[in-house]
């Protein structure tokens, strides 16, 4: 069954949570249902086809039905998480997309580039919507153990409710959906950058990067390619660069410890390095454009008077120096 599938449009709630989770790990699987999980507090690993996730705070997936998946929670990383599933029928229940499809556009817009799952951020109002639905679901479960439709034991004003709160929910979805389509690569690139800006001295992996950017290292890879029309290596580089060019034209730093203080382990490969992307060695580029740095005030010795004003005298002679009087 697909969310998607028109012959298919009423929903069934299969299984829902709202959980704090010291740890977990479950083992890579796929259901005929469709699935949201997002994180209200700390973070969790998500797996999809291969492809791993790190899901934070306001952050959520969907996946569609048949989506090969797993979550993991590390030891020592708790994570709350609100968790819904649900089945799409062509047998009639209370709650029927179509009226959706009819309704709203970004919904529309949703099924029409339905995907087998999507990872995104909470723009507006999707937490709130899931948790005020999971909470009205929880409120009509009975306590038996063995409840194989969980709508059979709702009031017919419950119902009501749970059908009005997912449709809601999924209203809200759509729209970060449609909103992260056209934000988010930017967003994560953003955060890249930035970690690449606070790291340049030390060593860096790009799963780490990733890692801090909230995607997988293919996918920042490809929004590098994209948007800065290089890879991550020669975006570290060329700043690196950057950053020693800076240092050569503003500080008298050795160019040893211009190297080391942009990040590189030898002075050596920092040459090659610099003179392949500047075309002239880092000394040559220095002399190029270096700002003669003199910091003497020559034979005047300056102080601040009782008034508060600035004045000045000339030293003593070296033999027989003394410092001026300054009025207290």
């Amino acid at each position: 069954m697909n969310l998607f599938d028109i012959r298919n449009p009423y929903i069934e709630i299969t299984a829902f949570y709202a959980l704090n989770l010291p740890e977990y790990s479950m083992n890579p699987h796929r259901h005929p249902r469709c699935e949201i999980m997002y994180v209200t507090k700390g973070c969790c690993f998500i797996h999809v086809n291969n492809q791993e996730y790190s899901l934070k705070e306001q952050q959520f997936i969907f996946l569609n039905a048949d989506v090969l998946h797993e979550l993991s929670i590390p030891k020592g990383r708790p994570c709350s998480l609100l968790n819904l599933e649900f089945s799409c029928l062509s047998s009639q229940t209370n709650i029927n997309l179509t009226e959706l499809t009819k309704e709203s556009p970004a919904f529309l817009s949703f099924c029409n580039h339905p995907g087998e799952y999507f990872i995104g951020n909470d723009t507006d109002h999707l937490g709130y919507s899931l948790k005020d639905l999971i909470n009205q679901l929880r409120n009509g479960v009975p306590r038996k153990n063995d409840v194989r439709n969980l709508t059979d034991h709702y009031t017919a004003d419950q119902k009501y409710l749970i059908r009005l709160l997912f449709l809601r929910m999924m209203v809200e979805l759509s729209k970060c959906i449609s909103n992260n389509n056209k934000n988010t690569g930017m967003l994560y690139l953003k955060r890249a950058r930035s970690y690449i800006s606070s790291h340049l001295t030390e060593e860096m992996r790009i799963p780490q990067i990733a890692e801090y950017a909230g995607i997988n290292k293919s996918y920042l890879q490809s929004l590098f390619s994209k948007y800065m029309n290089c890879t991550i290596t020669d975006y570290i580089n060329q700043k690196r660069l950057e950053y020693a060019a800076f240092l050569l034209t503003n500080s008298s730093l050795t160019i040893t410890d211009v190297a080391f203080q942009s990040g590189y382990n030898s002075r050596q490969h920092f040459g090659s390095t610099f003179e392949k992307y500047y075309g002239i060695s880092p000394r040559s580029y220095r002399q190029l454009h270096g700002k003669t740095m003199n910091p003497s005030t020559g034979d005047k010795f300056f102080y601040m008077d009782k008034n508060g004003a600035w004045a000045n005298t000339k030293l003593a002679p070296p033999q027989s120096r003394q410092a001026p009087a300054i009025d207290n």
